[in-house]
């Protein structure tokens, strides 16, 4: 008899999202170095917001891949950690989405899907 305990589909697909979000907000973040890069070669001057993002983003990809690493086996810390971490990246695609780069919606839509995804699963 197989006493294993099956991990709900919905925190396995949270997860996936999770781990997706982590890798392309690091991909981000190269394209963002590159830039800032560019922009100093050239003479150009780089926003001080320029910055702090090219500080927080890998932060927010650590703490978005700890949280779905841990989602199941730790859900005391995990899940409020992925909930907040799903609420920043709202924020942070709205104000994209707010500057004309409609792409956003899309981190919206999964940042929601994650939080309904984790909601439905109580931890146990």
């Amino acid at each position: 008899m197989d006493t294993a305990v099956r991990t709900p589909r919905g925190l396995t697909v949270a997860r996936v999202i999770m781990f997706a979000q982590a890798v392309a907000t690091l991909g981000a973040w190269v394209v963002q170095l590159l830039t800032i890069s560019t922009r100093l070669d050239h003479g150009q001057t780089v926003s001080g917001f320029a910055w702090v993002v090219v500080v927080a983003n890998p932060l927010i990809a650590l703490l978005v891949f700890l949280a779905a690493l841990r989602l199941i086996a730790s859900p005391a810390w995990a899940r409020p950690l992925a909930v907040t971490m799903q609420v920043v990246g709202m924020v942070t695609a709205a104000i994209t989405v707010f500057t004309g780069f409609y792409q956003g919606m899309l981190a919206i839509g999964l940042a929601i899907a994650v939080i309904v995804l984790i909601s439905r699963h109580p931890a146990d």
